[in-house]
């Protein structure tokens, strides 16, 4: 009988010791499972958690088409978006692009959460709760935008007469609908997250490029003008080109002059630089009136140069030297971290530019002018022209615009040498040109080719000068200025 008492009394006491134990703090019984000991230690450790997101787009496209109302008839004029998904023929989904966690903040929960028990290693509900508690993340979404490259304000797009001088939404820049500290974002996310028993990053999980449900499945893709407009925001130019008097012969503003202008700032070097631009944003930040979009989440309140992010500095050339061709084709993008300014490490971005024709050229029979003819199945066996075509088709869409073989007026058809065609696109609605006719009822037409002058609406207020200096309707015989459609994609060695 004692010696039942004895194993009595020493299963009582280990009984007392071990609920003791797992009433430990170090335990990490906690949603967090904090290596701090202590409540307020590991709401600390949410609280303080550093940026958790990054953002990599793989398209972004240019045209420099001018026109009234281009964008309502799905003629854009900068694209940005995360397109590769989209196109893959093994249906494999994106890896070069869309969003992820950042390593730093991954190895920061690493560091300092614990396993919640009965787990071994950190879970997905643990990196949830951070993001949506910790004063660096809650509440973020993410932001597109052309902004200053001096203090990342948006850059304010005044091709409308009767548009307002402050930053509006979508016009200056987009916010994207879905919050990331929420499903689906959120455990897309961290679905693919892995930690080791020691805290170890593992995996930080593919990118996602759906930000959305698995029933609405798009892609991550924004587009802005800043290029693509007339307006009546400047006088219009007399068909006697004298200024005053005479006919007016194109009530067309700006014209190409204002995309042009838009051009001429992505190239400065100087402190009205434009770049296109991914950021984060909370657009719940008081006395804010356009979602947050002017104040860009940062890593200190004090450096506008700086945010959360990427930046995209374009490069624009001309094909030719000859008189009114402009720089009107995208020819370079270097991408850089907005955090500090540097480059990004293993990007690199490549260009391709293609003439944009008018809609009467597509499929044109007359032997005498431009054509746009049709692709054929037998066109698209050739590799190098399929590749082409694919990387046109992430933001030239079937339903907006047709892709084809251009062949100048009087050119020779050779069936065999269809190959050696460049390739042309033509929007199915809506012109990228302003009107070709003269008053005289003569269609003067498009000039697309680049060794000799062409016609530029408002050449005067562009800077332009002729051969000869020749009256403003023999400046229009030579035809109107061609137009171009640039596509640029991302390859990297580092996702």
């Amino acid at each position: 009988m004692k010696l039942v008492k004895i194993f009595a009394l020493i299963l009582f006491t280990t009984l007392i010791a071990v609920s003791f134990q797992n009433c430990s703090p170090s335990q990490n019984t906690g949603l967090l499972g904090s290596k701090q000991a202590g409540k307020d230690e590991a709401q600390k450790v949410s609280v303080e958690a550093p940026f958790a997101y990054d953002m990599v787009i793989d398209t972004i496209s240019y045209n420099s088409c001018v026109g009234d109302n281009l964008n309502s008839s799905g003629v854009h004029g900068i694209k940005m978006g995360v397109n590769e998904g989209f196109v893959d023929n093994n249906g494999t989904g994106a890896v070069k692009a869309g969003l992820k966690l950042r390593t730093d903040f991954l190895t920061y929960v690493g560091k300092n959460v614990s396993p919640l028990y009965p787990s071994t290693v950190i879970t997905p509900a643990q990196i949830q709760y951070i993001l949506q508690n910790s004063d660096a993340n809650k509440n973020a979404y993410l932001q597109f935008a052309i902004r200053r490259r001096t203090d990342l304000l948006p850059a304010i797009d005044l091709i409308n007469p009767g548009g307002t001088s402050t930053v509006v939404v979508p016009r200056d820049g987009v916010v994207d609908q879905a919050p990331l500290y929420m499903d689906p974002v959120l455990s897309g996310l961290t679905r693919g997250v892995q930690f080791g028993s020691s805290g170890t990053l593992l995996s930080e999980g593919a990118r996602l490029y759906n930000l959305y449900e698995a029933s609405d499945v798009r892609p991550i893709e924004y587009s802005f003008g800043y290029s693509n407009y007339a307006d009546e925001t400047y006088p219009a130019i007399p068909s006697d080109g004298t200024g005053g008097g005479g006919q007016v012969f194109e009530p067309y503003g700006f014209g190409e002059a204002y995309s042009d202008r838009v051009r001429q700032r992505f190239n400065s070097s100087g402190t009205d630089k434009y770049i296109a631009t991914v950021t984060f944003g909370d657009p719940f930040t008081e006395g804010s009136t356009d979602y947050g979009l002017s104040n860009p989440l940062r890593p200190s309140s004090s450096d506008k140069t700086k945010a959360y992010g990427r930046s995209y500095a374009f490069r624009f050339e001309s094909i030719s030297t000859r008189a009114g061709w402009r720089s009107n084709q995208l020819k370079q993008i270097t991408e850089s971290n907005l955090v500090d300014n540097t480059p990004a490490s293993g990007a690199s971005w490549s260009c391709e530019n293609y003439v944009v024709m008018k809609q009467n050229q597509w499929n044109n029979p007359k032997a005498d002018e431009p054509a746009c003819v049709a692709l054929t199945p037998i066109d698209l066996q050739n590799s190098n022209l399929a590749g082409k075509v694919k990387r046109l088709r992430r933001h030239y869409l079937e339903s907006n615009w047709n892709i084809g073989l251009f062949y100048a007026r009087n050119a020779v058809y050779v069936p065999g040498a269809r190959g050696a065609q460049p390739i042309c696109v033509v929007p199915k609605t809506g012109e990228c040109y302003l009107p070709t006719t003269m008053p005289d009822g003569t269609d003067i037409g498009i000039n697309y080719d680049p060794t000799t002058e062409c016609y530029l609406y408002a050449a005067s207020v562009m800077g332009v000068s002729y051969t000869g200096n020749p009256s403003v309707p023999n400046q229009r015989r030579l035809g109107r200025c061609a137009q171009y459609a640039s596509i640029c994609v991302r390859s990297s060695t580092n996702y």
